[in-house]
C-alpha cells in the first residue's frame, strides 16, 4: 500500500513530523513500513518559463533561439530544436546548472549560440500522458493546454505546480489487517499513533428519483462469497480527464491516471478500501 503523506494529512496532520520519524513510529505500533520516497528528488532547479521570443537559429535550419522569463532580473537564452514553442507559451525550463529525470543539465553551446538551460517534455519530468494527457508526448511540455492546473508564474517551482513535491511510504500490510489497505484505514493507525485527531468527511450522495431496478437487474449467485453488492446509476455522463489534483493523488499511491471515470472508482478504492467498477 502506496500512501502519500499529503493525502493522509487530509484526515490525520502529520506534516510537523518528519517521514522518517512518521516511518518508524508506524512501524513500532504494528504498521510496517517497507520504505519512503521523496517524489521529486530527481529534479533541481526546474522553473515555470515565459518564452518572450522565438527567432530563428541564424546557422542551423532546425533550431531557434528563445529568450525566456524564469523569473531572474534577466531573461534566459534557450536553444531548442522543439517545435511547438512559441512566444507566450509557460513552459518547463531547467536553469542551468540543473537535473532532471535521466541526467544534469549545463551551459553551452549550440552551433554557436549560447543555452543557458532546457525546455523540458515529460519524460524529462518523469511523467506521462496519463499525467498529463494534455501534453503533447514528443515535445516539450506547454503549460498552457492544461486548463486543470491553478496559478502559476515565471520561477516557480515546476513540483510544486504540477504537485511532484510529495512523500510516499509503502507499507507492507498483512493478510489479518485488511482495514489498512486504504488511506482512511492507515489514518486510523496514525491518530492512534500520533494521538491525534481523526478528521473524516461525510460522503453525500444526491439522487434524483426514480428506481435503478427499473433499468438494471443485479442477482447474487454465491451469498456467502458476496453478501451484499450495491449499484448506482449516473447518467449524461462525459468522459473527461480528470482534474489535476485526484491524478497527482492517483499518480503518486503508484495507480495510472485513466479519464475521470475509471479515476474516480479507484480513487474511491484507495481513500475507502472498497473496491468498485463502472460499467457502461
Amino acid at each position: 500500500m502506496n500512501l502519500p503523506i499529503s493525502w493522509l494529512n487530509e484526515f490525520v496532520d502529520v506534516s510537523d513530523i518528519p517521514v522518517s520519524d512518521y516511518c518508524a513510529r508506524m512501524t513500532d505500533t504494528g504498521s510496517k513500513v517497507e520504505d519512503w520516497e521523496a517524489l521529486g528528488s530527481e529534479l533541481e532547479n526546474v522553473r515555470v518559463g515565459k518564452i518572450l521570443s522565438v527567432e530563428r537559429h541564424p546557422d542551423a535550419d532546425r533550431l531557434v533561439i528563445c529568450s525566456v522569463d524564469v523569473g531572474e532580473e534577466a531573461p534566459r537564452q534557450i536553444v531548442t530544436a522543439a517545435t511547438n514553442v512559441y512566444a507566450g507559451a509557460f513552459v518547463p525550463v531547467a536553469c542551468a546548472p540543473a537535473k532532471v529525470v535521466g541526467g544534469d543539465i549545463k551551459r553551452g553551446k549550440l552551433r554557436g549560440a549560447e543555452s543557458n538551460g532546457m525546455f523540458c517534455s515529460i519524460a524529462e519530468l518523469g511523467l506521462t500522458r496519463h499525467d498529463m494527457p494534455y501534453a503533447v508526448e514528443d515535445g516539450i511540455l506547454i503549460l498552457n493546454d492544461d486548463p486543470t492546473l491553478g496559478e502559476y508564474k515565471p520561477g516557480d517551482d515546476i513540483c510544486d505546480v504540477l504537485g511532484l513535491r510529495d512523500s510516499v511510504v509503502e507499507f507492507e500490510i498483512t493478510p489479518n489487517r485488511p482495514d489498512c489497505l486504504s488511506v482512511i484505514g492507515l489514518a486510523r493507525e496514525a491518530s492512534a499513533t500520533f494521538k491525534r485527531p481523526l478528521k473524516l468527511h461525510t460522503p453525500e450522495v444526491k439522487g434524483c428519483g426514480g428506481s435503478i431496478a427499473e433499468l438494471v437487474d443485479i442477482e447474487i449467485e454465491d451469498g456467502e462469497l458476496c453478501p451484499r453488492y450495491t449499484a448506482r446509476m449516473v447518467k449524461n455522463v462525459k468522459i473527461a480527464p480528470s482534474p489535476k489534483w485526484m491524478r497527482e493523488r492517483l499518480r503518486n499511491s503508484g495507480v495510472r491516471p485513466i479519464n475521470n471515470i475509471v479515476d474516480i472508482t479507484n480513487y474511491v478504492m484507495l481513500e475507502y478500501g472498497q473496491p468498485m467498477h463502472a460499467f457502461d
